[in-house]
């Protein structure tokens, strides 16, 4: 067969300097390896290891990691271990293929944990390289999906659009992130994608004799101001442009980058030559200029870009950049070890996010184990990411432990943590957790909580607050209880129980006069000392307290009457108070309510079952206050209230009207309306707001029942 052959033309081609003799050593070990099985097509398995080998030596990769592309599925789908690849090929080839094998599978992700499933795959890989053969890996899949059933066609293809095409963005490889994104789009949206085909080969023609004739222009200004330039036509992207057409709306005619030219010069200061001379010859478009150059973007990438008004008035992209440059831009990190290899490195030069310094520290490496160590030694020492039982991506901070982990699920699994499990194995609770780890925390209902000691086991400063204030509580609490019993011991002296004080009109002024908040805090400020019990015990001695006009020293005010008031609420003890009805839930009669005190603006008033309402109480639960529907009010329907539903429609003509008519025969008073257009690929959707007035809230179950009717209408919510 002429595989072996194939490998050796590709980095013939390349012109790699790399150890064949070890390359040739890992193709045989690995035909050898897959012998007997096949492929989904049919072809033999070991087709794949080389178009994944190719594809490594096409990105100019050193010979570890191409060796390391041959072997990468045999630990998975072979008896062969880690440590026979370590015995045969050493130990960096051993490492990437147990990284490689290690990502096979990926945690089920919702699209929030997307990008920490990207950071968990770059941190767990600790080599850059690993990431590069898994992006290989997955483009020869992706080019080969045709073999799959549907069902696993698109759950492959949203994957790789989703977290791989990012991913290889994030490292700058552009030529391997377009080729996923247009192979996805192939299978995600197969209509659009040959609608596109269809759009782009109509004119393609016409569009190559012009992009011909414009290149040779060009050509001719550039030589007549003695700059040495190589100008080509720039190819196409199609997920780019469905992109633009079906995301931001825009006609096919309207896409700038159909026309497009890229100029490749040998040094920087050229660029802008090129620019100045781009500008003197044609007309620039209007906001349509970048200078990647002096500002990269944070994936390293580096270009001048800008729009020229053409013959006959079309406008043509341009992207002008260096050799170095156009190698980083369409092959990102990959496309250092070549650089390296050439001796281009410099201090300047801009890399990715991260991998800022790369090239620096590639020049003060030793050796390659060395340089890897330095690329990935922060991303290892900023974060750590693990799982949760249920498969979800967590990420904290290098040298996390269990207790960090569960004060960041929930602030009562960590106050009630007694242990954790880390990969169904019991560990202490100060356990280092390393990447991948799945952590199970262990709780119990008679768990002691915290102690000083706790701070000094987490790492994460959410986790730490969270402790001071436990412990702070409880101190708080605990002196309450040293107050309430100092209190009782004076107040005995003269046969006053600790009930009778705290209902007394005069501890009640007392705690009022002196701005307190509640008698937790009188209790607290006397097991402090600043307030003196025998003094306070004083004011409760018969001939104090008959000098006061009281009777009874446990005697009360009688409390108010309830009051109602002109919104129809009945309000437990307290009249004329200023009520509003919280916008977030809108009671109508008819629904349980309750009340809170609000800070300087009166009681707002809640659906019982509201989200806010019951996290407010929950926080400060002295600010709860009863009310209820006025039964009078309610019964004559004499107030109306404001009301706010969504109604979420498929967009079509008349739909407002449809709605609006249903609204007026139910004879409701609509105040606003507001409206929300939303797309999604080629449908388009509607999100409209109405805000009514009503008496009750059958009159609304009424509406909901006819509105329910009209076609196009796919959700009703208050």
């Amino acid at each position: 067969m002429g595989y072996k052959h194939e490998i050796l033309d590709a980095i013939k081609k390349n012109n790699l300097k790399v150890d064949t003799d070890k390359i040739l050593l890992a193709y045989e070990f690995a035909k050898e390896c897959h012998v007997g099985q096949f492929r989904k097509s049919g072809d033999e398995y070991i087709i794949h290891p080389i178009e994944v080998s190719k594809i490594l030596i096409n990105m100019k990769m050193d010979t570890d990691t191409i060796v390391a592309g041959i072997l990468h599925d045999i630990v998975e789908d072979t008896l062969i271990t880690v440590s026979d690849i370590e015995y045969n090929f050493g130990n960096s080839v051993a490492k990437l293929v147990d990284g490689v094998t290690k990502l096979s599978v990926l945690p089920k992700g919702t699209k929030k944990q997307h990008e920490n499933i990207r950071k968990m795959i770059v941190a767990m890989a600790q080599d850059i390289r690993v990431v590069i053969i898994k992006l290989a890996d997955r483009l020869h899949n992706m080019r080969t999906l045709k073999y799959m059933p549907a069902h696993k066609q698109e759950r492959i293809s949203r994957e790789t659009l989703e977290i791989f095409a990012p991913l290889a963005h994030r490292l700058g490889m552009a030529m391997i992130k377009c080729e996923l994104e247009d192979l996805s789009l192939y299978y995600l949206e197969p209509e659009i994608y040959r609608e596109l085909v269809k759009l782009i080969n109509s004119k393609k023609a016409e569009r190559e004799k012009y992009t011909e004739a414009t290149k040779k222009e060009i050509e001719k200004f550039l030589l007549e101001n003695n700059i040495k330039g190589e100008v080509s036509g720039r190819p196409k992207h199609f997920y780019s442009i469905y992109k633009k057409m079906y995301e931001k709306g825009k006609e096919f005619d309207e896409i700038y980058d159909l026309i497009a030219l890229r100029i490749i010069v040998e040094t920087e200061g050229e660029c802008y030559n090129v620019l100045g001379v781009l500008h003197g010859n044609y007309k620039p478009v209007p906001g349509r200029f970048k200078d990647y150059i002096a500002v990269p973007k944070s994936n390293g990438y580096q270009s001048i870009h800008t729009t020229i008004v053409g013959p006959q008035g079309k406008f043509i992209e341009v992207q002008i950049r260096t050799e170095e440059m156009h190698g980083i831009a369409e092959e990102g990190v990959a496309a250092h070890w070549s650089y390296k290899e050439r001796g281009k490195v410099t201090k300047k030069d801009h890399v990715y996010s991260w991998l800022r310094q790369i090239l620096e520290w590639q020049q003060e490496a030793d050796n390659s184990e060395e340089f890897v160590k330095t690329v990935t030694g922060d991303i290892l020492h900023e974060t750590v990411f693990v799982f949760s039982p249920k498969g979800d991506v967590v990420e904290l901070a290098y040298g996390a432990t269990p207790l960090d982990f569960a004060f960041h699920i929930h602030t009562e699994i960590g106050l009630k943590c007694v242990g954790a499990k880390i990969n169904d194995r019991i560990v202490p609770i100060d356990y280092k957790l390393q990447n991948g780890d799945k952590v199970e925390v262990i709780t119990s209902r008679n768990a002691k909580g915290p102690g000083n000691d706790w701070l000094d086991i987490v790492v994460t400063q959410s986790a730490k607050s969270k402790i001071r204030k436990w412990i702070k509580d409880k101190k708080f609490d605990e002196n309450v209880k040293l107050g309430k019993e100092i209190m009782e011991k004076e107040l005995s002296k003269f046969g006053v129980s600790i009930k009778e004080f705290e209902a007394s009109e005069i501890t009640l002024k007392y705690i009022e006069k002196q701005n307190m908040q509640s008698k937790e805090d009188l209790y607290f400020r006397l097991s402090q000392n600043r307030i003196k019990a025998e003094a306070l015990a004083g004011r409760f001695k018969p001939e104090v307290v008959k000098e006061l006009n009281f009777d009874d020293i446990g005697e009360r005010k009688k409390p108010k009457s309830r009051k109602k008031n002109d919104y129809g609420v009945v309000i437990d003890g307290l009249d004329n108070t200023l009520i509003r009805f919280a916008k977030c839930c809108t009671p109508l009669p008819g629904d349980e309510i309750g009340g809170y005190i609000t800070k300087g603006a009166g009681i707002a008033v809640h659906r019982k079952d509201c989200k806010n309402y019951q996290g407010m109480i929950k926080s400060d639960p002295p600010r709860e206050i009863d009310v209820k529907w006025d039964e009078d009010v309610f019964a004559k329907k004499l107030n109306k209230y404001q009301f706010n539903f969504n109604v979420f429609v498929v967009e079509r003509p008349n739909m407002l009207m449809d709605i609006a008519t249903i609204i007026a025969n139910h004879k409701i008073n609509v105040i606003g309306v507001n409206s929300n257009l939303i797309v999604k690929g080629l449908d388009r959707y509607m999100n409209l707001k109405f805000t009514i007035e009503i008496s009750e809230k059958d009159e609304y179950e009424k509406l909901l029942k006819h509105l329910s009717g009209i076609k196009d209408i796919i959700e009703i919510q208050r």
